[in-house]
């Protein structure tokens, strides 16, 4: 009985030490295909206080195929999914959330093609606002970071924040700078830690917003993108969430 509680420990053990080591577990895998994750960062800006406090969710078509079941809420996304290396079709169609009595009929607001490539890794960003839908297309690089290190990108994805700095509030150091609506950082790599980042008008000391708490794992690739408002329309109806914010995602997390 002894040797079989042994026994049994040791594959208990091999198999934390597997889980730890397999933590990227499906990063490499299908490496013939292409992998597309869709982000919802578009805000509501209606000035109509009834329109504006509805969640105008979105539902992304891929090469005319839909796999989720509900539209996609902002700031949300809904994961990697895997695809045929060559053209791939999106189309983005709105509608009000299932949250929303009734939910809203869903309505075409754009199509387009993106060229992808076997064994790499794109996000897709709806922005600009649902009475103007927009999209930014990028490719990510989820290979890993120096050994102990993290890897960051940082997008501007807010319509009228204007070019922004993203500050570390401990220690006044400005980790992106001068980023452009529609425009990228590049990577950069730092010590995980819990970080508090915060939004400045570029080259300035202006805070557009206070800062927040981000989670940074050792040996792991994140994205960190302004979205949201910076100037809420009148009446002043539009949902909180839609605020002007810092968000961020893992594409790589190893825990």
């Amino acid at each position: 009985m002894k040797k079989n509680i042994n026994i049994i420990l040791l594959l208990i053990a091999g198999w934390l030490v597997s889980c730890k080591k397999d933590a990227t577990t499906g990063m490499d895998e299908m490496k013939d295909k292409a992998k597309v994750v869709f982000i919802n960062v578009t805000p509501n800006a209606a000035s109509v206080a009834a329109q504006a406090s509805r969640e105008i969710a979105i539902y992304p078509f891929y090469n005319g195929v839909q796999f989720n079941n509900f539209p996609i809420k902002f700031p949300f996304s809904n994961g990697y999914k895997a695809f045929n290396p060559g053209t791939l079709t999106i189309r983005l169609d709105t509608a009000q959330s299932q949250a929303n009595n009734p939910p809203g009929v869903a309505a075409k607001v754009t199509e387009f093609g993106y060229t992808v490539e076997a064994d790499s890794y794109y996000s897709l960003y709806s922005i600009g606002t649902t009475q103007a839908v927009d999209t930014f297309f990028v490719k990510d690089d989820v290979s890993f970071p120096t050994a102990g290190k993290a890897k960051v990108m940082f997008l501007n994805l807010s319509t009228d924040a204007g070019p922004i700095d993203i500050v570390d509030d401990i220690t006044g150091l400005v980790v992106a700078a001068n980023i452009s609506y529609k425009q990228r950082s590049g990577y950069i790599e730092i010590a995980p830690a819990t970080f508090r980042w915060r939004i400045n008008v570029a080259g300035t000391n202006t805070v557009l917003r206070a800062p927040r708490d981000l989670i940074i794992d050792a040996n792991s690739v994140y994205t960190v993108w302004a979205r949201g408002l910076r100037v809420i329309p009148a009446p002043g109806a539009t949902l909180g969430n839609h605020v002007l914010q810092l968000s961020y995602h893992a594409n790589r997390w190893t825990y």
